[in-house]
């Protein structure tokens, strides 16, 4: 008698786990969701999460001393910019930069051929700049 009420007690246990396996409890969050969110990104990956992108953006604030509206237009008919419009020329030339970066890293201090050459960082947009939109200030 007590194997059969075992029995019974691990056959609804497993019940329970089948049904409740099928219901759907994903939570979305902004670390879940698909970064299509972004528009425009042409030189930073389209799956670069919020948080990065915010770190990386600030610290281009800080190499060249600028606000976000120093690259990024404002938004048309409301308050705020529209960081994906490619209205100034500044935006165009700052990709251009980070291209240029990302090269000089990966010819010339890539010792061990790393496949993310972009992280080596050893030249950044603050080693030339210090702060000024122009690097030879």
């Amino acid at each position: 008698m007590k194997l059969k009420n075992t029995w019974i007690v691990l056959g609804f246990l497993g019940l329970m786990i089948s049904l409740l396996s099928f219901k759907n409890n994903t939570t979305v969050t902004e670390s879940t969701v698909a970064q299509s969110e972004w528009e425009n990104l042409k030189v930073l990956p389209q799956d670069i999460s919020k948080e990065d992108l915010e770190k990386v953006m600030k610290g281009y604030n800080t190499a060249l001393g600028v606000k976000c509206s120093y690259c990024h237009a404002p938004a048309e008919g409301k308050d705020g910019l529209d960081f994906a419009s490619d209205a100034k020329k500044e935006k165009e030339f700052a990709r251009h930069m980070i291209v240029m970066t990302r090269k000089i890293n990966a010819e010339h201090f890539n010792w061990e051929n790393d496949p993310n050459p972009e992280n080596i960082n050893v030249v950044t947009c603050t080693m030339c700049h210090r702060g000024n939109t122009s690097a030879s200030k």
